[in-house]
Formats: structure tokens, sequence, C-alpha cells
């Protein structure tokens, strides 16, 4: 009988390789739309100006150390995740005063109609 062998986990703090255009963005600190114009550029330049990118498929995937030369030192890994501001979550929890004027428009046309009626 062969022993068993445990899977293990691979927790490595050394960035990969190739970065997600997603992750290089969050390294960037910009957007994902402007990520994704940028690599665009990048290719559409021939490589002068952009995000540095290498496309797999329909894929774009960012060369660790491209984009480290361009930025002029490493990168941090692991992504530190982003706080979540109150603000973002007050405006889920309740509705702007924008929606609660069109709800008691949308009640005084319902009202003034049953009158008339």
């Amino acid at each position: 009988m062969s022993p068993m062998i445990e899977p293990t986990e691979s927790v490595s703090s050394a960035p990969p390789d190739f970065l997600t255009l997603d992750e290089a963005a969050a390294v960037l600190r910009v957007g994902r739309s402007t990520a994704y114009r940028e690599a665009n550029a990048f290719e559409a330049s021939g490589g002068t100006t952009g995000i540095p990118v290498v496309r797999y498929g329909k894929q774009f995937r960012v060369p660790r150390c491209r984009l480290e030369e361009q930025l002029g030192g490493p990168i941090t890994w692991p992504l530190p995740t982003p706080p979540v501001s109150p603000k973002s979550t007050a405006q889920l929890s309740f509705p702007s005063k924008r929606a609660e004027r069109a709800v008691a428009k949308r009640s005084t046309a319902q009202l003034s109609l049953a009158i008339e009626s």
C-alpha cells in the first residue's frame, strides 16, 4: 500500500510572474476601465505607451518584470484589500432623495387619479 500524499496549498508571498489586468490595476491604483484602455493603448502604440501587456487568446496578462521596470521598483504582494467606506454602504442601504421624490410623485399621481374616478 502506498503512503497517502496530502495536497499542500502553496502560499507564497512572492508575486506571480504574470498578473491579470485587474491585479495590475490594483497595483497601479487605477480603475478597471483605465487599465483596459491603457492595455489597448500599449498594443496600438507598439509598446511605447500604456500598461505593458501580453495577449493570450482574448486575455491580457501583465509581465511583472515589465511592470516593475515601469514603476521603478518591486511591487508589494499580496495586494491589500481596499477598505469599505461607510459612504458606499450607506448608499446601498438607503434610497436616495431622488428615489424618494419619484415615489412621492408617483403616489400623488395615483391619488389624483383615484379622486377623479
